[in-house]
């Protein structure tokens, strides 16, 4: 629970964050407050300033710095002393849906979650149930006003993730499952979501999807987490007429 320096013997699941060197792990237990080791899990210390069930994601450069965030409270969280402590600001989500009260996706799913993208630190993208966000103002020590912007097409996620940039791109691909453009599907971007190009077909949808991820060294590679289906993967089709979109 939230008042023991210590994981419990019933603290289960949950979502945990490495930092960026390997040296700082940050584990949320199911309905517990944030717990951090910097020992391989020998000791833990509860991370302060974070509320119960508060998922964590480590910055993928900065070894020092950790974020989360709350939808609800429109609440982000910032950690630069590698999880001792978070600081929290309110942030804005730019023309934002309206909110609903039908439910917002499968809650194992990948959507209204906080996605840091590889190769760069603060660079960080919300993938709502409802729509794709990014800002790229949060630098260490920067305290500026958070502001996602809204990236255009998409209008549902229900899994969302990165990959390896495509050979002439310096990016990291995006992928994600939901609709984009009102077609239903699998998409791949390799442009910072400028564009999306669908990577599945109507043969090939298996039923609800709940992660997803490009693989970090194979250009074009994706992972797909399905519900009691396995998880499948898939290349691109190497021909010259793809040359532009792998």
């Amino acid at each position: 629970n939230a008042t023991t320096a210590q994981p419990t013997p019933i603290s289960r699941a949950g979502s945990i964050a490495v930092s960026a060197d390997g040296s700082t792990w940050v584990w949320t237990p199911e309905r517990e407050s944030p717990y951090v080791t910097r020992n391989n899990g020998a000791t833990w210390t509860p991370a302060q300033g974070l509320p119960a069930g508060t998922r964590v994601i480590a910055d993928p450069q900065d070894a020092r710095v950790f974020y989360a965030v709350s939808l609800q409270d429109h609440l982000l969280w910032r950690s630069e002393d590698a999880a001792a402590t978070f600081a929290s600001e309110q942030f804005t989500l730019q023309n934002a849906a309206v909110a609903s009260s039908t439910p917002r996706g499968d809650p194992r799913g990948g959507q209204d979650r906080l996605y840091a993208a590889n190769g760069s630190t603060g660079d960080l993208w919300f993938a709502a149930f409802d729509g794709l966000y990014r800002t790229t103002l949060l630098a260490p020590g920067n305290n500026s006003a958070v502001t996602f912007a809204r990236l255009p097409g998409v209008t549902e996620i229900h899994a969302f993730g990165f990959g390896k940039s495509a050979p002439w791109r310096r990016y990291p691909a995006l992928y994600l499952a939901g609709v984009v453009s009102g077609q239903p599907g699998i998409f791949r971007s390799i442009d910072e979501a400028r564009s999306w190009v669908r990577i599945n077909d109507d043969q090939h949808q298996w039923g609800l999807i709940l992660q997803i991820a490009g693989d970090p060294r194979i250009s074009g590679r994706v992972y797909v987490g399905t519900h009691g289906r396995g998880i499948f993967y898939g290349d691109p089709v190497s021909t010259r007429s793809q040359r532009n979109e792998p």
